[in-house]
């Protein structure tokens, strides 16, 4: 009588784990574009911001802040894996940056030694970048923009402002009296640049305290236009009405 054949159950692979840093999904592929704004050299702070993010989700950070280092040799199975995810990780950076400074760093062995060339020449804050972006600030004002238009504008400006110099960090209350300050200043940029139309509103903001963080103004400023045009409707049936009774009772 033969044996029976063995049926003990291949164990799962510790990368098979989506949790691991190792874990590849199938489709994850070489070609994929993991943003869709390429890097060039104006841009590195929103792109790098972008990019972390991207890396963040598939659990590949660690590829370029240097906390998945390459295995011992000794372990074959990781260290294969490893360089897997080692050029993915690579082929995803160089996807989102510009031909010709992909051709001038493509040859770097890991993704980290990538990241790395990549911040030392593009992350020091371009001045005169951050100053056009300080003037189109100041000078935004909402003019012919609706309230969503303007607000959109001012936040994507603020936003790029952030990129290219952020708050300095610190700990304590004095983050949290950064911040408030931070905002109290972007919710009077906001309302100096509203037109006069809203001049009622703008006072009745002015004397709320503490002063409303500038998303939370939008959303007062929505409101009250929403009223005024259900107003300005029910003034005109009003008047049409009058018109059509003054019609009437004419001899």
């Amino acid at each position: 009588m033969s044996e029976p054949a063995n049926t003990t159950p291949i164990a799962p692979k510790w990368y098979d784990d989506p949790s691991h840093s190792l874990y590849l999904h199938h489709s994850d592929q070489l070609g994929m574009i993991l943003v869709t704004q390429s890097l060039n050299q104006e841009n590195y702070h929103i792109w790098s911001h972008a990019m972390l993010m991207a890396l963040t989700t598939k659990n590949k950070d660690g590829f370029i802040d240097g906390t998945i280092t390459r295995p011992p040799a000794s372990s074959e199975a990781e260290t294969k894996q490893w360089t897997h995810c080692n050029i993915l990780v690579k082929g995803w950076i160089l996807n989102t940056i510009s031909p010709k400074i992909a051709e001038s760093v493509m040859y770097n062995d890991t993704a980290y030694e990538l990241w790395e060339e990549l911040k030392e020449r593009f992350s020091h804050t371009n001045s005169v970048h951050l100053f056009q972006i300080e003037q189109e600030i100041h000078d935004c004002i909402q003019e012919g923009m609706s309230i969503g238009e303007y607000y959109t504008k001012l936040k994507s400006l603020w936003d790029t402002r952030d990129a290219l110099c952020p708050l300095p960090h610190c700990g304590g209350n004095a983050a949290k009296e950064l911040q408030e300050y931070q905002q109290k200043q972007r919710t009077i940029k906001f309302l100096m640049g509203l037109n006069a139309v809203y001049t009622a509103v703008r006072e009745q903001i002015l004397l709320m305290e503490p002063l409303p963080a500038v998303n939370k103004v939008y959303s007062l400023i929505v409101q009250d236009e929403k009223q005024r045009a259900v107003s300005s409707q029910t003034t005109g049936k009003m008047l049409e009405a009058a018109a059509f009774a003054a019609r009437d009772n004419r001899p």
